[in-house]
């Protein structure tokens, strides 16, 4: 099953639970909770609570589908998603699908929380919806995933929440189980659909789109060294072309919006007193402290360790000076 490698590592053995699978376990490395249901065969939904003691690797497999989730912050920028402008502690809705079946490796960090709620619905599951729903849910899975925000996400968000006793919600019979994933599910199509309405009318569809793939790959990269010339390729693009859509459609060069979001990313980790400065610069693409020393103090106008003292990363995004 795609969730029992996620649960393996953290020493979790599943009971039954009502109609869904529970478990709980405290290691050395993290503190975790997770509950699972199985649904039709065609749809998973997972929630999990972790508190990360020490670093510690992580593998995670996916399989083709789309998936709609709620997350923590930190589980966030996990996430391949392009990264907003904006997160939140909790409540951070992402929508994102897989053409295919893969495994990812990452890293928590000592002292994130990893909470997360994720309804994940199998290609076959939209078999039950019209035409029209169906192509839209394949466009979809093939798309950058993205962030929703609004009251959209607000919906989700509580559609989410309210399966899982670690969020607020209850334990889910069937009935609650198939009402709330299929409005999770349509609400995120009525979202992808308007916005492509949107793009389409003003002609920026697939300008958006390749904006949309770079953001996402900066944000799942940003631990790596990110050169233009290799994003471009990646995207199978030129890099004039991806760098002019991007400033035409964000104001902001691709290069600048790169050390924005590494420095924003960085400032949310200082708020981690268990991280020390060498991780963090790592953990944003420097593998020198200095460097990333330097980059800070001129994105912010003090040190990671006067920020850290003074705010804790509390206020980064507002205050960042590209």
């Amino acid at each position: 099953m795609l969730y029992e490698p996620q649960v393996e590592q953290f020493g979790i053995a599943l009971e039954p639970c009502g109609e869904a699978l529970a478990g709980r376990a405290s290691t050395d490395d993290a503190d975790a909770a997770v509950y699972v249901y199985r649904i039709d065969g065609c749809c998973v939904v997972t929630s999990h609570r972790v508190l990360v003691k020490h670093d510690m690797p992580f593998f995670e497999q996916s399989v083709p589908g789309l998936c709609v989730c709620t997350l923590s912050r930190d589980s966030l920028a996990l996430c391949p998603v392009a990264p907003p402008r904006r997160s939140r502690p909790h409540g951070n809705v992402a929508i994102f699908g897989d053409g295919a079946m893969k495994s990812d490796r990452s890293i928590l960090r000592a002292g994130t929380r990893q909470d997360a709620t994720s309804i994940m619905l199998l290609p076959r599951w939209f078999d039950r919806l019209d035409g029209r729903a169906r192509r839209a849910a394949r466009a979809l899975m093939e798309e950058p995933g993205d962030t929703c925000i609004g009251d959209t996400a607000a919906a989700l968000d509580r559609t989410m929440r309210a399966l899982t006793p670690l969020f607020g919600g209850r334990l889910a019979n069937l009935a609650m189980l198939h009402a709330h994933t299929g409005r999770a599910a349509l609400t995120a199509l009525g979202w992808y659909l308007e916005r492509t309405r949107a793009e389409a009318a003003a002609g920026t569809r697939e300008q958006r789109q390749l904006v949309r793939s770079a953001q996402c790959h900066v944000g799942i990269n940003l631990d790596k060294p990110l050169s233009l010339d290799q994003l471009a390729r990646d995207l199978l693009t030129s890099r004039t072309r991806l760098c002019a859509a991007f400033k035409q459609e964000t104001g902001e060069s691709l290069g600048a919006y790169i050390r924005r979001t590494r420095m924003e990313r960085a400032a949310e980790l200082l708020g981690n007193p268990r991280l020390d400065i060498a991780a963090i610069a790592c953990a944003v693409g420097y593998p020198r402290t200095s460097s990333f020393t330097v980059a800070f103090e001129h994105a912010f106008g003090c040190s990671p360790t006067a920020f850290r003292a003074r705010c804790g990363g509390a206020l980064g995004r507002d205050r960042f000076c590209p």
